[in-house]
This record gives C-alpha cells, structure tokens and sequence, in this order.
C-alpha cells in the first residue's frame, strides 16, 4: 500500500472523516483500548503510520490523520480556519467519531501536541490522557519561523520546499515529502506558524482536566527545546521520558522504542473514568 510513492504498513487502512483523510489499524486480538495520533507542523497522517501500525499489533484500536489543510485533507481558504481553536475540534471530532463507547488515548506530535493539548482541555471526557510528543506548553516566541512564513507568503508551500531542498528529491521519502508540500494550504502554514509563535501557555489549564499526561521527546529533539519539555512536565507533574536514538520524529527515528512507551503509559492503570 502506497500513498505519493511512500511505502506503508499493510495494516493500515485508508478512509475519510468529514473531509479530513487518516489512517486505522485495527487491534490484534481482543482491543484494548483506541489511540488517536495528532500530526505536527508540515506534516500528516503519514507522519505516524509506523506508530499505528506497531500500535495495534499490541492490542490498540490506532488511527492518525492529516489535519485540515495538511496533504490531501480538506483545505478551507482563510487563515482564520486553522485556528488553534479550530484544530481542536476537529481532534475532538475525530476522536467522538472513533471513541466507540471508549476514552481515546490522544497523541501529539510537535505542533499537533498544541492541538491535542488544547483538544484535551476543551473536551477532557473524550480521552483517557494525553502524550506530548516533542511539544510544548506554548508558542516559542515572536521570531519563530517568522522568515519561514514569510517566503511562503510571498512563494507558496512548494517553492518554500524546493528553496530549503536544492538538491531536490532523492528518495521515496523527500519525493512524499516535497508533494505533501505541494498538496498543502499556503494558509495552513502561515496560521500554525503563527500558532508555533503566539500559542499561550495552557499548563494550568491541562492540569485542571485530572488527565494523566505523559511528556516524551528523542534523546537529540533539536526542534523544541528540551530544557522547555522537561519544565513543562514537572510543571504538569507529568510522567517524563527520553526516547533513545531519536530526534524531533521518535514516531520515525525509533517507533518501537516509542510504541513500547506508549503501550506502557496507556496500561499503566493510571486512568479514571475510562468505559
């Protein structure tokens, strides 16, 4: 099964939630519970196929979609329709439509942690916790991805691609890449920018809602800054972990290490209310 030439898990299934594109796997065996995978900035479903995949072969009900605007989801014109605010209700849509009785376990990578955290705080009786992933609790200030979004501004998404690629495509995964870019909403990048810039800090918020939140990054996470992650969880009093051998996409760099994190976090009876 191939989506742009890249390569997926044969478990995963690809369909449709009231125009935003995702990816299911079923559980192996009896389901244990249902996992919803949040992608980051400049990213899509695609981003954890390898999580949902490994997900479900340990028992998880898994999905992940590419959010409003991202790749071949829907794309509304208008920068005012990628709100943070926005965002979260499609998470919290997504994840009513697939709950099935169930609280879902909420994964947010990057910039898709933003939303799930904001998802979390806006409907905490949908999930049963949250994951942080490579996140956190805000934006980064007013100088981030400034120069980013204004080339795009002027060029597009594509040609903000090409201009950071000059070497172009030289794998399945750079050619997936650069036509993501070329499929995605100029307005999408320009509102998550500003998102990654402005986003206020809703710790206390998060905290507020009782879930158990688990805050995760790779070992050489150089997109958000540690020190930033490792605050936000004492500040959470949240469960903390470095995920070895990894980056910015532990979902990529090392997704059995991070599935065995999950799985561990989502069984460790640390839940409330769950049906």
């Amino acid at each position: 099964m191939t989506f742009g030439g890249l390569a997926l898990p044969d478990s995963l299934e690809l369909f449709t939630l009231d125009g935003l594109t995702a990816f299911r796997a079923l559980a192996r065996g009896e389901e244990r519970g249902v996992a919803l995978f949040v992608p980051g900035f400049t990213g899509s479903k695609e981003d954890h196929r390898f999580l949902v995949a490994l997900a479900a072969e340990r028992g998880w009900g898994s999905f992940s979609y590419s959010q409003r605007g991202q790749a071949d989801s829907i794309a509304p014109r208008g920068i005012d329709e990628y709100s943070l605010q926005k965002l979260a209700e499609d998470t919290v849509a997504v994840a009513e439509r697939i709950a099935r009785g169930r609280r879902v376990h909420l994964v947010g990578h990057s910039l898709g942690g933003l939303v799930a955290r904001a998802a979390a705080i806006l409907r905490p009786d949908v999930f049963a916790d949250l994951t942080m992933l490579c996140s956190g609790p805000g934006g980064q200030g007013p100088e981030h991805h400034t120069d980013d979004a204004a080339f795009v501004a002027r060029h597009g998404t594509l040609a903000w691609w090409e201009h950071n690629n000059p070497l172009g495509a030289r794998n399945e995964d750079e050619v997936f890449v650069r036509e993501r870019a070329a499929a995605s909403s100029d307005d999408n990048f320009l509102a998550m920018a500003a998102i990654l810039r402005d986003a206020p800090d809703s710790s206390d918020e998060l905290r507020e809602t009782g879930l158990p939140v688990l805050v995760a990054h790779g070992d050489a996470d150089d997109a958000w800054p540690i020190a930033s992650q490792h605050a936000m969880a004492l500040r959470l009093g949240a469960r903390y972990e470095i995920i070895p051998n990894a980056g910015h996409l532990p979902n990529i760099d090392n997704p059995n290490y991070t599935t065995e994190l999950l799985d561990g976090f989502w069984s460790s009876g640390e839940h409330k209310g769950e049906s």
